[in-house]
């Protein structure tokens, strides 16, 4: 007899609003289908980096994490409610979002994050998840009451 593995529900965290709304949201999922949460943080150095001096990069991974730590702290102040994994992924968000989405019942995200079009409403990595991931995508907006 084989056992089905637990549902999956991922949450797109870059600590916008938006995204601390779409891993609440996440976790109420993953608890309603008794499932685990993967809170999933993108990084990549900016274009201009270079990369000069070895191991620079590693700053860039290091602040990536605390931010996932700072927006898992303040959508929970309490502790996740929830079984989460936490992943720190190198590259660009939506490929990294679309490759996880292979194992996943539902990918949740903001509609925007940080991006320098915040006032579009519909970010790109928003739009390239809806487009191609592998799982229904749920979009989280904050509305100016929230």
């Amino acid at each position: 007899m084989t056992s089905t593995p637990p549902a999956r529900v991922i949450a797109a965290v870059d600590g916008s609003e938006s995204s601390i709304k779409a891993l609440r949201t996440a976790a109420e999922y993953a608890a309603t289908l008794q499932g685990e949460l993967l809170i999933i943080t993108c990084w990549k150095a900016p274009d201009f980096y270079t990369g000069a001096i070895a191991g620079d990069a590693e700053i860039f991974r290091t602040e990536a994490a605390q931010q996932q730590e700072a927006a898992i702290e303040r959508a929970f102040p309490g502790g996740c409610p929830v079984t989460a994994t936490r992943r720190i992924t190198h590259g660009r968000p939506a490929p990294a979002l679309v490759a996880a989405s292979k194992n996943a019942q539902l990918l949740v995200l903001g509609t925007r994050g940080h991006g320098e079009f915040a006032a579009l409403i519909l970010g790109s990595v928003s739009l390239e998840c809806l487009t191609h991931a592998h799982c229904p995508v749920l979009t989280v907006r904050v509305s100016s009451q929230s």
